[in-house]
Parts: C-alpha cells; structure tokens; sequence
C-alpha cells in the first residue's frame, strides 16, 4: 500500500485549521488539503446518502472558510456505484447552495474514469454546476495543471492509492460482502467468486488481508451506517449484524475504531442548528 504524503486530521476542525498538507478520512470518500493551497475530494466505492449528507457538510464548511475559493479537484474514479437516495441529495445539495457556494467558490476539475457512475455523476454535476467553474478531465495531471497546481500531482497520486487502491480480489470480495443483507460464510463467499475457500485464502493472504479481517471491516461499516442513520439500541444493531449480544458489538467495534459504538454515535450526531 502506498505511503499518503498527507497527515490524517482527526475532525473538521483540525482539518479546516491553518494550511497544511491533511486528509480527512471517511468510509467512501477523503477530503484533502495541501499546504499549495489546493484541496480536493476523494470518492470510492458505494456512497450512501449518510456519506453524500457528512460529505457536503465538509463541502460547505470548507467553503465558508477562508480557504473556500482555493482551487478543487474531485476525483469520481473509484465509484462503483452510487445509490439513488444518495445521488438525489447529491443533486439537491449543489442546488440549493448555488447563491453561496457559486459566489465562494473557486474552479473546480472534475476527474472521472468514465466508467457508467462516474458518467452519470459527471453529467449530472455539470447539469445542476451551472455558475460553477467546472472542468472536467480524465487525468490528474491534466486536471491540476488547469487549476494551476501541477507540483502537487506526485502527492496526490500518492493520497489516492493509499485510499482506493487495492488488489482486485479484495474489491469483489468487499463488493460481494456489501450486496449480501446478511452475513455470509466463508464458504459462501468463496463460492459468490468462482474459488475455493482455500484458494480466496491465498488471494487474500497476498494481498495482505484475510477473509477474518474483510468480513469484520464489512460488519463494522454497516454498524457505523446503523449507528448514524438509526435509532436502534446496540443489542438490537448486533442482532442484525449476526454478532449475538451487545457486548460482542462494543468488542469489536472498539479493536477496529478504537472507541466505542456509542461514542461514535454522539460524535456524528446532527448538531442543532442555531434557530
């Protein structure tokens, strides 16, 4: 896995604090910052409208920063696909902060891989992008010499891999997971792609995972998605997730996010909003 150029930021805050070269990391997309006064966003896998939602939070405080106005790469490469409830409030976010962010906000490179999401998004961007300064490129080198910063291509290359890129069998396997309701056994999930268990084993072991490990990050991701879009106590969210009691849910979410589930929960909680 390539080595990020770019420091993790652990919050908004520290994200938005004084230039610097910073990621901040979410569960399909990154927001990035160099201290070349560029900043971007990185998208990858199955956005749902939860990370659309936090993702155009990020957006908008961003650009009523007084950084808003510096020039914006969007890398759409990665997507897989994006839901519909997701796309919708894509689509409706661009338009209803058109009056503000058109006035704040600096031009913007599209990058797509031309891929059928990425084209729809792409088309639909452009369509809502109206009285943005919107490129659209099929190469980060093209797209940062338009916005004037060619010297940062090299760490942004770096960025992106160390976010997305991964061995093809690690990808389906996390697709696999992802488009099943419910767990699936090894067996099973061997079996979704053509291998056998021990087979997908030694992929996987190349690739520096494990069957173990993909399913415990695909159980932690929907209880973060259960955390954030429900209401469900912990012993109801780890009954779906097959995981037999609550306590089994906190141990296991902590080893991976290092906090606690409901932690989680309060630190993405919707603030009020000033009446």
């Amino acid at each position: 896995m390539a080595l990020s150029p770019f420091t993790p930021a652990p919050d908004i805050e520290r994200f938005l604090g004084a230039p610097a070269d910073l990621v901040l990391v979410r569960r399909s997309f990154a927001f990035w910052e160099s201290r070349e006064r560029v900043h971007g966003t990185v998208m990858w896998g199955r956005p749902t409208e939860l990370d659309v939602e936090e993702m155009c939070g990020v957006w908008d405080a961003h650009v009523r920063s007084p950084r808003g106005s510096d020039p914006t790469l969007t890398d759409i490469r990665g997507l897989e696909s994006i839901d519909v409830l997701a796309f919708d409030r894509l689509l409706r976010v661009f338009a209803e902060h058109r009056a503000v962010w058109t006035a704040r906000t600096g031009p913007q490179a599209i990058l797509h891989g031309g891929g059928f999401s990425g084209a729809v998004i792409l088309g639909a961007l452009q369509l809502v992008g109206q009285g943005y300064r919107i490129g659209a490129f099929d190469s980060a080198r093209a797209a940062l010499a338009w916005l004037g910063a060619p010297q940062v291509e090299d760490d942004f290359e770096l960025l992106r891999a160390s976010l997305v890129e991964a061995p093809d069998i690690v990808r389906r396997v996390r697709v696999t997971l992802d488009d099943q309701p419910h767990a699936l056994s090894a067996r099973d999930l061997a079996r979704k792609l053509g291998l056998s268990v021990r087979s997908l084993q030694r992929h996987l072991a190349a690739a520096g995972t494990s069957i173990r490990e993909e399913r415990i990050r695909h159980v932690v991701a929907r209880a973060e998605r259960l955390l954030e879009g429900t209401e469900l106590d912990l012993a109801a969210i780890a009954a779906m997730l097959g995981l037999g009691s609550a306590a089994r849910l906190v141990t296991l979410f902590r080893s991976v996010r290092d906090t606690t589930p409901g932690a989680f929960r309060r630190e993405r909680a919707p603030r009020p909003r000033d009446p």
